[in-house]
């Protein structure tokens, strides 16, 4: 029963830091030059507390051309002097403690890199947690910060190929040449296939002795 208690004990423990330190999160945290991506931002309830407000600020450049409406909640597109979307805003919902809400917006990222996407998430009880600090590094997990401190900012890696594809060239050719290597292949074993197992004689003298 001991045992039982401690081992229980123990995955609490595990468990605690990574739900306290749970913030806003953008998915899929890599995408690929110049392909069209769905971005999902993931925003849980913050510190035990209901949130009624989003923000969040688009890299720059970061390619999101559009802002999809979610249910529940009233979204107002943020836009630069020369058009380009520069952020959004959703209001009129509630995230209540220990549940989230998802947005999505479409991008195309047009430079290779890191794409840095900062955000506000406005609380009922009047604060503003910012989510603008530096990133977390690869592998790592920001402390909770609290409400009042900027927490760290969201991290997409934008790269120039998926992984897998080498040399900036696309698979296809080798898809394509395996194909005709098999019909081919197909071909000849039909062609011997549908040949007679002896050669009829050409004339009288054919099979004849001399």
């Amino acid at each position: 029963m001991r045992a039982r208690l401690v081992v229980v004990a123990a995955l609490t423990v595990a468990v605690l830091p990574a739900a306290a330190a749970a913030h806003i999160s953008v998915s899929p945290g890599q995408a690929v030059r110049g392909e069209s991506t769905e971005f999902t931002i993931t925003v849980p309830a913050e510190g035990g507390l209901t949130t009624n407000r989003v923000r969040v600020h688009f890299p720059t450049p970061g390619g999101v051309y559009a802002v999809a409406d979610t249910p529940g909640w009233t979204t107002r597109v943020l836009t630069a002097p020369d058009g380009r979307l520069r952020g959004a805003e959703w209001t009129g919902g509630l995230i209540r403690p220990d549940r989230y809400a998802t947005f999505a917006v479409l991008g195309t990222p047009v430079e290779e890199g890191t794409a840095v996407w900062r955000s506000e998430q406005g609380l009922t009880n009047g604060t503003v947690k910012q989510w603008t600090g530096p990133p977390e590094a690869d592998g790592a997990q920001a402390p909770e910060t609290g409400p009042d401190v900027p927490g760290p900012a969201v991290a997409v890696e934008i790269i120039a190929e998926p992984a897998g594809v080498g040399g900036g060239g696309s698979a296809w050719p080798g898809v394509i040449g395996i194909a005709l290597g098999v019909l081919a292949l197909v071909g000849v074993g039909m062609v011997w296939s549908s040949r007679p197992a002896a050669l009829p004689p050409d004339g009288p003298e054919d099979g004849a002795g001399t």
